[in-house]
């Protein structure tokens, strides 16, 4: 990732790509408009901000030991079901994990789709020991495994060893992330919408989040729209909630106050991309040191 400074930013005009937080996970994506230095001041309030570096040309992978066949059982160890999102890395690894997902298991192990950033192939090699991530329903299980093979036939897999130094942390029925997303605030007033101003949104749950804006704060009550990027599974989606502004929070931050908001009945594809992105910054909080 290359760091930016406030200086970096156009004011004005669609940004010329997407920004990152010092981990790499997705702010506000190329395109979008900052309309003032107030906006650029927001993006910056909480800490660096980044763009991603050009994407590098994947390495050539070795097929490994030949595995015939993905058994494609129901549920595999720690309960996890066939399909589950998992995020994986290598034990030496400080960075950002890779989006993958459990397609099947043996007694022996556990398969896996090829592991991706943002569409992109991660580099895995045979031997190597990886941390992964998976989350049950209930609980995120943190573990340990061995890359055993590195396939191509039928298709690009990974197949692992069985999982030690198992970790599990259980999940609140309705949880909430805290995160640092920018999206773009509107004003509604019947069918009349504002021009968006920049927000973030932090404690983000799939019924409402909390709000920071550089733009006046809105009286509780005021039907408002918002549109932000969720990145699941390494791919970018836009989606777009009304919701209603609620109290302002009684702490926090004078230059930028907060507020509530309350979101109003989401679509089904949004409620499924919310869902996955707080599972997925649940998964990413939860220690991989195992």
């Amino acid at each position: 990732m290359i760091p930016l400074t406030p200086n970096d930013l156009p004011v004005g005009q669609p940004l010329p790509w997407s920004l990152l937080d010092g981990q790499g996970n997705l702010l506000l994506g190329s395109g979008k408009v900052l309309a003032d230095g107030r906006d650029v001041a927001l993006v910056f309030r909480h800490g660096s901000v980044c763009r991603p570096d050009p994407l590098p040309v994947p390495l050539p992978v070795d097929d490994g030991a030949p595995v015939e066949a993905v058994p494609a059982q129901a549920s595999g160890p720690l309960g996890l079901q066939v399909g589950t999102l998992l995020q994986i890395k290598a034990a030496d690894d400080g960075g950002r994990a890779a989006a993958s997902r459990l397609i099947g298991f043996i007694d022996q192990g556990l398969f896996v789709s090829w592991p991706q950033f943002g569409g992109k192939d991660a580099t895995f090699q045979a031997g190597e020991a990886v941390l992964l991530r998976g989350f049950t329903g209930r609980s995120i299980y943190s573990f340990r495994c061995t890359v055993t093979a590195v396939c191509r036939s039928p298709f690009r897999y990974l197949v692992l060893s069985v999982p030690t130094e198992v970790q599990q942390v259980p999940v609140r029925s309705s949880p909430r992330v805290q995160t640092r997303l920018a999206a773009q605030l509107m004003h509604q007033d019947g069918d009349t919408i504002s021009a968006p101003r920049l927000a973030v949104l932090s404690d983000l749950s799939a019924g409402g989040a909390l709000v920071q804006t550089a733009a006046p704060l809105p009286a509780p009550g005021t039907r408002l729209q918002l549109r932000f990027v969720l990145r699941t599974v390494g791919t970018d989606s836009e989606i777009t909630v009304d919701a209603w502004a609620r109290n302002p929070a009684r702490d926090g931050d004078a230059e930028f106050p907060a507020f509530g908001v309350a979101f109003d009945l989401l679509g089904e594809r949004e409620a499924a991309l919310l869902h996955c992105y707080i599972y997925e910054q649940l998964l990413a909080a939860a220690s991989m040191t195992v």
